[in-house]
């Protein structure tokens, strides 16, 4: 919150926190549009605008899902309503591509989570060793 946190600390505290989103009717996650900010004078409200659902094709990466670090964020961003929790590990793996995660929207420390820097990629490492040598 202070501004003080590297890149690699802020993700690491959101993979292990627990999130709050807005919930859909249906299962999927709502979004609303990268270009699209609330105005600095206007009163945080939820502007969401589609459902994305995980068996949709990949979406615009134009596209946020508003994602919340207390149920207090979810609130001045929402006004209220239903909603889910769940780790922020989970939420990188649940959503669909191209997707990025809008962190607080109605807060001063806002930030903006690109779905290609948060992507988890296996990673296979070989160790050689040549026959006959010692172990």
């Amino acid at each position: 919150m202070d501004g003080r946190a590297s890149p690699q600390e802020l993700f690491d505290a959101f993979i292990h926190a627990r999130v709050y989103c807005e919930r859909p009717e249906d299962p999927g996650f709502l979004t609303v549009a990268a270009l699209d900010p609330p105005a600095a004078d206007a009163p945080p409200r939820s502007r969401i605008l589609d459902l994305v659902t995980t068996t949709a094709t990949a979406p615009s990466p134009a596209r946020l899902v508003p994602v919340f670090t207390s149920l207090e964020q979810f609130e001045l961003f929402t006004g209220g309503g239903a909603w889910f929790s769940t780790t922020g590990a989970d939420l990188l793996d649940l959503l669909p591509p191209g997707l990025d995660v809008w962190l607080d929207p109605a807060a001063e420390h806002a930030v903006r989570l690109v779905s290609a820097a948060t992507a988890v990629e296996p990673v296979l490492h070989i160790s050689y060793r040549p026959r006959g040598g010692a172990a």
